[in-house]
């Protein structure tokens, strides 16, 4: 079984830590399938975020070089930030150019990022969760050129919260019309692995339920991306997953070639 790294940064991104060279030498080293360039391209971010774009035509021009002499595939992709109230100029940016895949992330709640910690202040695990979820929502249902959604569970990896999860039982009704809306467009739901690192002396937990559901409302695709912002971590934690999805009902693993789904059957040793 072939394993694609579906979310990774290079130098393209302001926080990334590798070269394309590099990030391409690494995954090759490690029997990858491919990898996928998904640089952040956040339109009106807050703050000191508003240098979270990059060119798209370098970008691409760059991985054209680079596959002409690469043994593994290489993906022209996009970590595209949703705002609600930046969604018309999401579909604008996104039109100039072609893809291999579109990741759709949010890192900005009511004009916060939660990495800073400000976003918690003041407020409940309960809110703070449920409020991050509802903006998904509101995004997904209304701008839906997309092939995966990133890390839904961005919001517990900096919470202080002792409760690192969200989990079908607790979240279920704010989770549900995600699933739903996912699976009835043929899009992906993300495990990333990044989330699932040990911060603070936490580490946040991966609900099963989550994957469960979202095949049982007839969720077809599930990616594995490591978030990676540099090379040591390029798959990270990917190979642990397939028992887990298995269990839950999938027999692929999903990666996207010119915005088409390819899948990779799961095989258990």
């Amino acid at each position: 079984m072939r394993f694609f790294d579906t979310h990774t940064h290079c130098e393209f991104s302001p926080d990334g830590r590798m070269t394309m060279e590099e990030a391409v030498s690494a995954a090759t080293r490690l029997g990858l399938g491919g990898i996928a360039f998904t640089d952040h391209f956040d339109i009106d971010a807050p703050g000191d975020n508003d240098h979270f774009s990059f060119d798209p035509a370098e970008h691409q021009q760059k991985i054209d070089s680079l596959r002409e002499k690469s043994s593994i595939g290489i993906f022209k992709g996009i970590e595209l930030g949703l705002q609600p109230t930046a969604l018309e100029s999401a579909k604008k940016a996104v039109a100039l150019f072609e893809f291999d895949t579109i990741i759709a992330s949010v890192h900005f709640i009511d004009g916060i990022d939660p990495y800073h910690g400000d976003y918690y202040g003041g407020r409940g695990e309960i809110a703070a969760y449920s409020r991050y979820l509802e903006t998904i929502y509101e995004c997904i249902s209304n701008y839906t050129n997309f092939d995966i959604l990133g890390h839904f569970d961005y919001i517990v990896r900096y919470s202080p919260y002792r409760d690192k999860c969200l989990s079908m039982k607790r979240y279920g009704d704010y989770l549900e019309p995600v699933l739903k809306q996912l699976a009835y467009n043929g899009q992906a739901l993300e495990i990333n692995t990044n989330t699932y690192r040990t911060r603070n002396g936490m580490t946040p937990v991966l609900d099963e339920a989550v994957y469960k559901r979202f095949r049982e409302l007839g969720g077809e695709f599930v990616t594995l991306g490591s978030d990676a912002h540099e090379t040591y971590r390029i798959a990270e934690g990917l190979s642990e997953l397939p028992p887990m999805l298995y269990r839950c009902g999938f027999r692929y693993l999903t990666h996207f070639e010119k915005r088409t789904a390819r899948c990779e059957k799961i095989e258990l040793t």
